[in-house]
């Protein structure tokens, strides 16, 4: 691909992201300079934790999970999907990245250098607002999953995630909410802190009541409602991973 080729792609790639519109044309134009556009598969590591950040990366298709390896097993802390800057703490802080990000999926990254990040922040607020939005959404959601996982049984847990998916990247068709994203059974526990095996139990149950129906890189919840009461109710039979 021709450097001219190649800059109009990553325009045209900026252009299409929110987090970029409060960038003025010519900024948007030197941006595409600027910046790389980069493209993994599932299960690669985008970085790994440890290392240090040095790229503002946004992700222009797909979904990246971010993991904190432990000998008792990943924790996911969190997932980012299509127009979201991943990692923007790190880069923010001058601090090396404090877990790995891996993607779910094929994925196109956009990936800006911190120093022409941090050029770009100076010269435009509107810019600097849509990053601090950013940052503030990460803190937030952080804070509410640690609040929601403490204390909390197992069905409870897996049902606000579904539910936070859903809110998140779902779209409504005549079968309910679907969710498109491929996350393998071990991938649900990881996310909420539980065994792989207490993460079947619950989604096979609820595949045979209706609840939660799983198909090729998707879910579908026929009924929120129905969901919510689960996440109310919880469930006596499931238990948390130690120490989770």
């Amino acid at each position: 691909m021709g450097p001219e080729l190649r800059s109009e792609r990553i325009l045209a790639a900026i252009r299409s992201l929110p987090v970029f519109r409060g960038l003025s044309a010519e900024d948007q134009r030197r941006l595409a300079v600027l910046a790389e556009v980069r493209e993994y598969q599932r299960g690669d590591h985008v970085w790994r934790a440890g290392e240090p950040a040095e790229y503002l990366t946004v992700i222009v298709r797909g979904r990246v999970k971010i993991v904190r390896h432990a000998e008792t097993g990943d924790v996911i802390l969190e997932l980012f999907g299509e127009g979201e800057p991943v990692g923007a703490i790190a880069v923010y802080n001058y601090m090396p990245y404090p877990a790995s990000a891996v993607c779910l999926e094929p994925v196109t990254l956009l990936m800006v250098p911190r120093r022409d990040y941090f050029e770009l922040l100076d010269r435009n607020p509107d810019f600097a607002r849509a990053i601090i939005r950013e940052l503030t959404k990460l803190v937030v959601a952080l804070t509410r999953k640690v609040e929601e996982m403490r204390g909390q049984r197992v069905e409870t847990r897996i049902a606000q995630l579904f539910l936070t998916l859903a809110e998140r990247m779902g779209r409504e068709t005549k079968e309910g909410t679907e969710i498109p994203l491929q996350l393998s059974r071990q991938e649900v526990a990881d996310l909420v802190g539980t065994t792989v095996e207490s993460a079947i139990r619950v989604l096979s149950r609820w595949g045979r009541e209706g609840v939660l129906n799983t198909g090729q890189a998707r879910f579908v919840i026929p009924s929120r409602e129905r969901l919510r009461k689960v996440a109310d109710e919880g469930s006596s039979g499931d238990t948390a991973r130690p120490g989770g």
